[in-house]
């Protein structure tokens, strides 16, 4: 997906930080220049639009629900207790 003037390096590069963006996690100079390159890509701003829309309707229809706190508690001992990281050396 390339807009006018935008290579698919720079289209790549916005897609894969694009939930990064949305969720301002990203400093200042990486949202700017993705924000520039939505500005000149229409194929890329419209990919940010619909996620932000799908973002912003699954977070309306699950406002104000949280979950029992047995069922957190049990959710977070099993990533606690069971995440295991392998590193293998190529």
């Amino acid at each position: 997906m390339t807009g006018h003037g935008e290579s698919e390096t720079d289209c790549d590069r916005a897609i894969s930080r694009l939930y990064q963006f949305l969720d301002h996690e990203l400093g200042s100079a990486d949202e700017d220049q993705i924000r520039e390159h939505l500005a000149a890509c229409e194929p890329c701003l419209d990919t940010f639009d619909a996620e932000a829309a799908l973002k912003k309707l699954i977070k309306r229809g699950c406002s104000g629900e949280v979950a029992p706190e047995h069922l957190r508690a049990r959710i977070h001992a099993v990533i606690t207790t069971s995440t295991t990281v392998e590193i293998r050396e190529s």
